[in-house]
């Protein structure tokens, strides 16, 4: 059975932190920047929430039990010169079902940045800009590994999101 410092060392609490910490502050952080640049409150606080739970599930170490340790894939900063390697890999649909949860992790991102940013290209744009930065970072980060896939499927998931955005939004301006 894990104990309390099993946990912690594995990261796992503190991810739950994080997300504990994210959901706390969504509401007032979300409200300010609302009611600072006249966004819809509610879609505001879901956006701060939706970034905050990629960052401490992305952002937080990931450390390897002792039976399960693998060595990590090289880290995409380190072929990034070799664009047949980049286009393969952002080019390549979906394979497990670790990529489609990345996906479906930044569907949030994309539709509330939609109301947020009052257009889906800004919210493609800063899901983009998110998982750019945040898969940059899992460089130095132990138990991550930054990957043009992750790049590639939390795009698709900002894009779709940012889609179902615009399509409610649409259907709202109609009736």
């Amino acid at each position: 059975m894990a104990t309390v410092r099993d946990l912690w060392h594995s990261g796992t609490a503190l991810a739950t932190l994080a997300i504990l910490v994210t959901f706390v502050v969504a509401w007032p952080v979300g409200r300010l920047i609302a009611d600072r640049f006249g966004r819809p409150r509610v879609a505001t606080a879901l956006f701060v929430a939706a970034v905050g739970v990629v960052m401490a599930l992305t952002l937080t170490p990931n450390y390897p039990g002792p039976v399960d340790f693998t060595p990590p894939p090289p880290h995409f900063l380190h072929y990034i010169g070799d664009m047949g390697r980049v286009w393969a890999a952002l080019t390549a649909p979906p394979t497990d079902p670790e990529q489609i949860a990345n996906i479906a992790l930044y569907v949030p991102v994309g539709l509330f940045g939609r109301f947020v940013w009052r257009s889906a290209i800004g919210a493609v744009a800063f899901g983009t800009a998110l998982t750019v930065v945040i898969e940059t970072c899992q460089y130095g980060i132990v138990g991550r590994d930054g990957s043009l896939t992750d790049i590639r499927n939390n795009a698709a998931g900002a894009i779709l999101g940012a889609l179902i955005g615009a399509v409610v939004t649409r259907r709202q301006a109609r009736a």
